[in-house]
């Protein structure tokens, strides 16, 4: 029972990371400008802020932040404003020339800046701590019925969950970062582009949750 228990905790986190989200769109886009380590560190920050959310589901306190209708609308304009600033500065990054240069000065080859973007991106985002009340919060309530002494590995399954999140991240950023060097220079420039332009529409989708949840309250 046990062994199935953990299987579970993984499978779970490999079937949350799947839908693509922004979290998706941003891991792809450096895994195609700066490469799979930059990538991986943006992921790590992400997975980092994961855990915060899953630890207040677990704990049962993640509708505190659900219920308070105030941080949830900053919480979006905040996502929108993050998401919106990654991605116009992403685009301006790109050189017009034959390849796309890699300014090594930049702050987004940094490992630190990086993976407290992976933070900021997940932890902004309301939609999060939704999803993991929704798909975690029933996973523990189900668990607990069925396997008792499950509440005697939080912080166990926590991370497993989040190994789960990683098996799907590590091999789609590495594949993404190989296609990278197999592309030319203009089709790389302008998927990067693209996945900017997807991103800068999920900060609008924030700005625009954030102002229906403003109309709602009055």
């Amino acid at each position: 029972m046990l062994i199935e228990y953990l299987v579970s905790a993984v499978i779970l986190g490999i079937i949350v990371a799947i839908p693509p989200g922004s979290v998706t769109v941003i891991a792809c886009q450096r895994a195609l400008q700066y490469g799979f380590r930059n990538s991986i560190f943006f992921s790590l920050g992400s997975c980092f802020a994961d855990i915060f959310y899953l630890t207040l589901v677990y704990i049962g306190i993640a509708n505190i932040i659900t219920d308070n209708r105030y941080l949830k609308i900053g919480l979006w304009f905040v996502c929108g404003i993050i998401l919106i600033i990654l991605g116009i500065a992403s685009i301006l990054s790109i050189r017009k020339k034959n390849e796309i240069e890699i300014d090594k000065s930049d702050l987004n080859l940094h490992p630190l800046p990086t993976f407290i973007s992976g933070i900021l991106v997940t932890l902004s985002n309301p939609m999060t701590i939704v999803g993991w009340i929704v798909v975690a919060g029933n996973f523990y309530l189900i668990w607990n019925e069925k396997y008792p002494d499950a509440r005697h590995y939080n912080i166990l399954t926590i991370s497993l969950i989040i190994v789960g999140v990683l098996l799907w991240f590590i091999p789609l950023t590495y594949i993404v970062s190989r296609l990278r060097k197999k592309m030319n220079a203009r089709l790389k420039k302008w998927l990067i582009i693209v996945s900017n332009l997807c991103l800068i529409a999920f900060g609008f989708f924030a700005f625009y949750f954030a102002i229906k949840a403003m109309i709602n309250l009055k």
